[in-house]
Order: structure tokens, then C-alpha cells, then sequence
């Protein structure tokens, strides 16, 4: 699938999904607030519905745009919204949405709020004139893990469900909550944040342990610039909740945990 610059100029005039340009004239577009945070709507025409390119990369999501199938992606919560812009049909996982239509105004793609609603933890209310949209990534628990992340100087990888903690090796079980998120090939990173069950810790500390020593062994020998980062690596346990991180500065993320942790539930 090609994804080139060249590309983008001929999204512009099939109208995909370039960044919102502003309009000459017309009405001002819906004010929507994403967790909490309101998002500039100032650029975009006045259409009903979802401005997807806006509100995904705003929840840390991506938006890409492929000519071969003249389609787009739009990567939310975990979850693969495909518009296909020949017919405006869209679908969530390869499950085709019957009766949602895309729109497309001015280079920017819109679906109907209806969308939200396949979408594990997304919800969206009005209120007083806003449209107000709610993602997992809005909860504390996320908040902090990205603040921790951050912090850390960690790459952000994926964002690991409890049932891919135990295709690590790591026993979902050890947690009744967590958030976590885990490298690519190429970095050991990692992030996780727990709610300990009771009586886990140890076997929690141990899968972890075990987890870390799995990528000392691999970046002892590829990509071994990384390999400090790897021995370094933390795990610390504050009022019921771990944190394990390797990252390019677990203090500072270790310090970030510290400071957050107590506006959990």
C-alpha cells in the first residue's frame, strides 16, 4: 500500500484525510470535548457527525489514508474504523456497520456519533450545546500510565488488554485493573501499572522478573544500546498498585507513579 507525499495532494481532491483546512465562510462546526479537554472545531465546515481524524489522533490514536483502496483507517480505542470513501461505507474490526454512511467535506471525514457506540468504553453525551466524548484513555488509570510513560522517556508500544498479559507470561490474574503498554521488536519498553489482587505480589514480581530477563537475553545481542535500559528496570508496589517500567529514565517514571498513584481508586 503506498503512502507517499505525492499521495496526499491527491487526497486533498478526493477529499480522504488531510488536516482540517479552514473555510472562507459558513457556519462554525459542533464544539465537541474529548475526556474533558475541548477540542479547536474552529477549522471545520459544519457537519453533523464525528471528525475522525480530529478526535482519533487527540485520543492518541492515528488516522492513514491508502489510494490503492481509497480508503481510510482510523485507529480509536483500541479498535479499526475502515472507511471505504468509493461508497462512504465504514466498518469497525472488519464487521461491516449496516445503514452508517461516511461524510466528506472540505478533506475532513465525519461519521455519525451512532459509530461510538461499537466501540469498547467510548461514549459520547450532549451537553449544553458540546458534544462530549468519553475513551478509556480519559480514566485515571490511563492518564497516569501515559504521565509515567512520558516521564519515563518510554516509547509507547501497544496498549496490552489482561488477556495479552498472559501471552507475556505475566498471570492476568495477579491484577484486578491495570494498564500497560508493550514494546515493539525493536524496543524493550514497557509500562505496566496494576491493581494487585490479594496475595499476588510475589507471583506478580516473579512473572515480571522473568519478562525482564526474556529482553535482557534478546537485546544482549540485538540492538544492545537498549540493553541498559533493560537492567535497569523497575518494579515498585505503592498502596496496592505496581508499576513496572523500562524506559530511558525509571526514576523519573518511578517518581511520576509515586506522585499519581494516590489519585486512583
Amino acid at each position: 500500500m503506498k503512502k507517499t507525499a505525492s499521495l496526499l495532494v491527491s487526497a486533498a481532491l478526493t477529499g480522504a484525510l488531510l488536516a482540517p483546512a479552514a473555510l472562507a465562510a459558513g457556519a462554525p462546526a459542533a464544539e465537541l470535548s474529548l475526556n474533558g479537554t475541548p477540542l479547536d472545531t474552529s477549522a471545520l465546515p459544519a457537519v453533523e457527525g464525528i471528525p475522525m481524524r480530529l478526535v482519533t489522533e487527540a485520543d492518541k490514536g492515528y488516522a492513514s489514508w491508502f489510494q490503492d483502496e481509497d480508503q481510510g483507517f482510523f485507529y480509536l480505542a483500541g479498535r479499526r474504523i475502515v472507511v471505504d470513501f468509493r461508497d462512504g461505507s465504514v466498518s469497525v474490526d472488519d464487521e461491516a456497520l449496516e445503514g452508517v454512511t461516511a461524510t466528506v467535506e472540505a478533506g475532513v471525514t465525519f461519521l455519525p456519533v451512532s459509530v461510538l457506540d461499537h466501540l469498547d468504553g467510548v461514549s459520547a453525551v450532549e451537553k449544553d450545546g458540546r458534544l462530549e466524548i468519553s475513551t478509556p484513555n480519559g480514566t485515571p488509570l490511563a492518564k497516569l500510565a501515559y504521565a509515567v510513560a512520558e516521564a519515563g522517556g518510554v516509547a509507547i508500544g501497544s496498549n496490552a488488554t489482561p488477556e495479552d498479559l498472559d501471552d507475556y507470561g505475566i498471570h492476568s490474574d495477579s491484577f484486578t485493573q491495570m494498564w500497560s503498554f508493550f514494546p515493539m521488536m525493536t524496543s524493550p519498553d514497557t509500562v505496566l501499572i496494576g491493581k494487585l489482587a490479594d496475595g499476588r505480589e510475589a507471583q506478580a514480581r516473579a512473572d515480571l522478573e522473568e519478562y525482564r530477563q526474556q529482553q535482557e537475553d534478546t537485546f544482549s545481542w540485538y540492538l544492545s544500546q537498549n540493553l541498559p535500559k533493560v537492567q535497569e528496570a523497575q518494579t515498585v508496589v505503592q498502596d496496592g498498585w505496581l508499576l513496572f517500567v523500562i524506559g530511558e529514565d525509571a526514576d523519573a517514571a518511578v517518581q511520576t507513579f509515586r506522585d499519581g498513584v494516590a489519585g486512583l481508586e
